[in-house]
């Protein structure tokens, strides 16, 4: 029997278009790509580990001689007697902690003692042993668990017979053609997924997988808000700084137009970016950070990104994975007088470690000075 196109019945996997088309994209998804490693459930999870933290902050204002100094929830763990701190020009010595509360010898080793504002950054500088000590109190915590859902990408493509029949300059199948417009739009959907996807499984309403900016928000990743103002090469030093602290690194600067000009303006200091020439003159291909170490990061423009927010974070962290890998198929109802595919993939995307390795400045200005 005459088939009307060359692929009725057949099951195709697509993956290899949409390779094909996010390698060209000026986008997260072409960034990050699709990782062939599969989840096995609708629901999935991945383990997250952490170094323990040498920075802590005083709840509470102090004044220049108070010895009791309060800490946030749970930093009471980081401390131990005899450990010295430093807040400001201060150092002080720990000589007692119960829970989150710690005692100090205030102005140690011939320094001054002075007011401590709420929130000031304790930092541990040293816990030291005497000799010949027993075994210390183990500080290893449990890794975290954290998960997400696969969500269900679809797309359907019908041609009528006639159209199907015709012959037009440039396309030599009209079903085929409008499959592969399909798979760029599914394409254009996965990158809104990678940012502004939410976690959600809830009775009545299909699956959806949450993306970077859900995971930021979620895990209490690192947030400074830039007041309406343009990007400065401080702003981005401090908060890659940050992340350094929490014990990430950086080396990915997330951004819409906006943002990458105002990171552009800074290409006349020459210490914190490369420039790399193009036939329209130059663009800022890296944002080289002043911290210890100086931490590397690519800057990627992606217009679907929020025009008045930057992700700063470690792109390892991110990836899409396949339940059921995209594929298409007939869908053809016997006897119509139209040809028609099915388009289908589940994907997930995992966010690994977002309080450590993301930072978001928001509310950066939409313009450019």
């Amino acid at each position: 029997m005459l088939k009307t196109y060359d692929f009725q019945d057949q099951v195709r996997q697509l993956d290899a278009g949409i390779e094909m088309i996010i390698n060209d994209a000026p986008t997260l998804l072409g960034l990050v790509g699709m990782n062939d490693e599969a989840i096995y459930n609708t629901k999935y999870e991945w383990m997250s580990d952490r170094l323990n933290s040498n920075l802590s902050s005083v709840s509470g204002a102090k004044t220049a001689g108070d010895t009791v100094i309060d800490l946030p929830a749970t930093d009471g763990e980081k401390l131990r007697v005899n450990a010295i701190v430093v807040a400001g020009e201060e150092y002080m010595r720990v000589t007692a902690v119960n829970g989150d509360q710690i005692t100090v010898a205030r102005g140690f080793d011939g320094t001054t003692a002075a007011d401590l504002a709420d929130g000031a950054e304790l930092r541990i500088v040293s816990r030291p042993q005497y000799e010949g000590e027993n075994p210390g109190t183990d500080e290893s915590h449990d890794r975290y668990v954290d998960y997400n859902y696969a969500q269900i990408i679809e797309r359907y493509a019908a041609v009528s017979k006639t159209q199907q029949a015709v012959r037009t300059h440039n396309v030599s199948n009209e079903l085929n053609y409008q499959v592969e417009l399909r798979l760029q739009e599914a394409t254009r959907e996965f990158n809104d997924w990678l940012i502004y996807g939410r976690r959600m499984n809830t009775s009545g309403i299909p699956r959806t997988t949450g993306g970077l900016l859900y995971f930021a928000n979620a895990n209490g990743a690192k947030k400074e808000n830039a007041s309406s103002g343009e990007l400065s090469a401080s702003l981005l030093n401090g908060v890659m700084e940050a992340v350094y602290q929490r014990g990430g690194s950086v080396n990915t600067i997330l951004t819409n137009t906006a943002g990458a000009r105002q990171i552009s303006k800074l290409a006349g200091d020459s210490i914190r970016t490369e420039r790399q020439d193009t036939a329209t003159g130059h663009r800022i291909s890296t944002f080289v950070s002043d911290i210890v170490g100086g931490n590397v990061a690519t800057v990627v423009v992606d217009p679907n990104f929020p025009k008045n927010k930057v992700a700063l974070f470690d792109r390892n962290i991110l990836s899409m994975h396949p339940l059921r890998p995209m594929y298409d198929e007939d869908a053809t109802i016997p006897g119509a007088d139209y040809v028609s595919r099915q388009i289908r993939g589940e994907y997930g995307i995992k966010v690994k470690n977002a309080n450590e390795k993301i930072a978001i400045i928001e509310n950066i200005s939409t313009t450019v000075s």
